[in-house]
C-alpha cells in the first residue's frame, strides 16, 4: 500500500504527522507480515533448497555460494579465547588508549586490543572496531606459514597453480613477547612489514616476492614491492595498483586477509551488528577434500561446519583512493577476535563483485606434532570469488602435505627468518635465487 493511499484511512492527526511517521507504522505493518527467520541448531544443514529460512544468519555472498552447492553444517558456538600475553597487554593499556581526533591514529597505545568494549551507538564505533581489527590477537609478534592458491575457471578447471615456503608478518608495534618490546625503533614508526613469496611454482614466476611496509604514520603511505626475477627487476606499487589482482588471480592487495589495507585511506561506517553463520572451527587442515566439489564453482567453496557468531558490519568507502576498482567493502568482523569473516567488494555500481570467505580453526593444535601454548586462530582454507566473471582463486595456508617445519610458526624469530634483516629488497632478491 503506497503512503498515500495509507493517509485516507487513518485518523486526521495522525494525517497530519510527517512521512516519516507513516514510513514507521508501514514498515512495522510489514514486519508483522513478514515470517521470522528460522533459528537452526546443532546438527542442521543449511543448503540451496532451504536458505531462504535463514537468510538474516547468512552475508549476501555466503548466499551466492549457496547456490553454488555449497552447504553449511551447524555446529555449537564455541567461544575463541585471546592469547594470555595479548590478554594482558589489553587489561593493561586499553583504558589508556584513545582515538586522535580526527580518528586516523591512536593516542597512547602500548600493546593488545586498544578498544575492548564497543558500543554501536558510539558516533566513532566503526573506527574503534577498524583500529580493533587492525591490531587483532590473531597475528602475534611474528607469524609465518606456507601458502598454495589454485586459480579456478568457471567450470572448476585449474588454471594456474602457486606456491611458496613464505608468508610471514613482523609486528613492529605492540609486541608483547619477544625482545625489543613494545617496539622495534625504526623511522619513520612502522606498524608491521609482510612479505608472501617467494613464489616455487610455477616455473614462470618461480623466485617473485612481495615485500609490504605499513608505516605508523597517517600521511605515510605504505611501501610495497615485487620482485620479478625474471625480468631482474623490483616494480614498486604505487597506492592506485592496490585494487588490481596480483600474480594473475582474483586476489588484491588490499584484500588478503580480508582487508589489508591502511584504514587511515577510508572512511568507515557501521551499518549494524548481528548474529550470522561463520566457518569459526572448521576442523579441516591440509586436505584437499575441504573443497565442495571437483567441477563448476561448487569446486570454488569449502563444505565445513559453521557456527552462529555476533559480528559487525562495516561499510568502507576508499574515499583517499581515488583510482580504486572498488566503489566499497563490506566487513563482517567477528566481535570476539575481531578478523574478517567475510570481506564483499562492489563494483562502481555498488553491485556485489568479489568475495573474500575466511575458513577459520581455532585450535592449539592443529595437526600432530605442534602444539601451541594458547589457542590460535588458523586461517586453513580461503575462497576469492569473482561472481561475475565466475572465476575463483581457493587458498590454502598451508597446502597440503607441506612439511611441519613450513607450518604456521609464532614468534620463532631468526627459526622462521622473521627478524627486520629479512624484510628488504637485498633479502627477497637474495631468497630468490
Amino acid at each position: 500500500m503506497q503512503v498515500g493511499h495509507l493517509r485516507r484511512f487513518l485518523p486526521r492527526a495522525i494525517a497530519h504527522h510527517s512521512i516519516a511517521v507513516l514510513m514507521i507504522i508501514l514498515a512495522a505493518s510489514l514486519a508483522s507480515a513478514t515470517p521470522s527467520c528460522a533459528d537452526v541448531s546443532v546438527g542442521d544443514v543449511i543448503t540451496k533448497a532451504n536458505m531462504a529460512e535463514h537468510k538474516e544468519l547468512l552475508s549476501p555472498s555466503v548466499q551466492r555460494m549457496l547456490q553454488y552447492g555449497m552447504t553449511i553444517d551447524v555446529d555449537e558456538t564455541v567461544s575463541c579465547p585471546w592469547p594470555e600475553s595479548y590478554k594482558r597487554a589489553t587489561e593493561q593499556y586499553a583504558a589508556q588508549v584513545e582515538l586522535t581526533e580526527d580518528r586516523l591514529g591512536l593516542n597512547s597505545y602500548v600493546a593488545g586490543m586498544p578498544f575492548p568494549d564497543v558500543d554501536a551507538n558510539d558516533p566513532d564505533a566503526a573506527w574503534k572496531i577498524m583500529w580493533n581489527h587492525e591490531h587483532k590477537p590473531a597475528f602475534s609478534d611474528d607469524v609465518r606459514t606456507e601458502w598454495v592458491i589454485d586459480i579456478q575457471n568457471d567450470v572448476g578447471q585449474t588454471e594456474k597453480l602457486l606456491a611458496s615456503n613464505v608468508w610471514r608478518r613482523l609486528k613492529w608495534e605492540g609486541r608483547m613477547n619477544l625482545d625489543p618490546k613494545p617496539v622495534i625503533p625504526h623511522d619513520p614508526p612502522l606498524r608491521y612489514t609482510e612479505q608472501w613469496g617467494p613464489i616455487n611454482t610455477p616455473f614462470d614466476l618461480k623466485g617473485t616476492s612481495f615485500l609490504l611496509y605499513r608505516y605508523d604514520v597517517a600521511a605515510r603511505s605504505d611501501d610495497s614491492w615485487l620482485y620479478l626475477p625474471q625480468l631482474r627487476r623490483v616494480r614498486r606499487y604505487s597506492t592506485s595498483d592496490r585494487s588490481g589482482t596480483l600474480f594473475g588471480g582474483d586476489i588484491d592487495q588490499d584484500s588478503i586477509w580480508g582487508f589489508n589495507s591502511k584504514p587511515e585511506w577510508w572512511d568507515f561506517r557501521l551499518l549494524g551488528e548481528k548474529e550470522i553463520m561463520v566457518p569459526m572451527h572448521i576442523e579441516s587442515y591440509q586436505t584437499a577434500d575441504v573443497w565442495c566439489g571437483e567441477n563448476g564453482p561448487v569446486a570454488w567453496v569449502p563444505c565445513v561446519k559453521w557456527e552462529k557468531r555476533k559480528v559487525w558490519i562495516i561499510d568502507g568507502r576508499p574515499e583517499k583512493l581515488p583510482v580504486y576498482a572498488f566503489s566499497k567493502r563490506h566487513l563482517w568482523i567477528d566481535q570476539e577476535v575481531f578478523n574478517v569473516t567475510t570481506s564483499e567488494m562492489f563494483d562502481k555500481a555498488e553491485e556485489l563483485w568479489k568475495v573474500w570467505q575466511n575458513f577459520f580453526w581455532c585450535t592449539k593444535s592443529a595437526r600432530d606434532g605442534r602444539e601451541y601454548p594458547d589457542q590460535r586462530l588458523f586461517t586453513p582454507a580461503v575462497a576469492m570469488i569473482d561472481f561475475q566473471l565466475s572465476h575463483s582463486s581457493r587458498i590454502r595456508p598451508p597446502g597440503p602435505g607441506n612439511p611441519l617445519r613450513d607450518d604456521w610458526m609464532f614468534e620463532t624469530g631468526e627459526e622462521s627468518r622473521n627478524l627486520p634483516d629479512y624484510y628488504t629488497i637485498a633479502s627477497i632478491i637474495k631468497e630468490a635465487r
